[in-house]
């Protein structure tokens, strides 16, 4: 029924239609899960189109990059930091081979490090 409505309306009413019925339609993500397989099984030509049409898919997507982005962007900031200590041990005058310990990188990492600083 909603892809053919779809058809029949333009996105901004199907959306204010569907963001209503996900009010009222409180299911789980498993439930989620089973009836998205279920409408690509029927509706396997309309493909992304039953994605957008169920806003909580949205809002869930949504949510999902968003952690994501935040474990992404704390793993870049740590090997940032880690790199400065390198850094800032190679300036010092340290043996690479206790900095290769110290940071977890292999020796081949710092030698490539030490031709960037000098």
């Amino acid at each position: 029924m909603l892809l053919r409505l779809r058809r029949k309306l333009d996105d901004a009413k199907l959306a204010l239609i569907m963001s209503v019925a996900d009010l009222y339609n409180k299911c789980d993500s498993s439930e989620d899960v089973s009836l998205l397989q279920e409408l690509g099984e029927k509706y396997p030509e309309e493909g992304d189109i039953v994605d957008k049409l169920m806003p909580a898919w949205s809002r869930e997507g949504y949510e999902k990059g968003i952690k994501e982005g935040i474990e992404q962007g704390i793993e870049q900031g740590m090997e940032h930091g880690v790199e400065t200590v390198a850094i800032n041990m190679l300036r010092e005058g340290m043996d690479p081979g206790f900095i290769s310990k110290v940071t977890g990188w292999p020796e081949q990492k710092i030698a490539e490090l030490r031709k960037k600083v000098y």
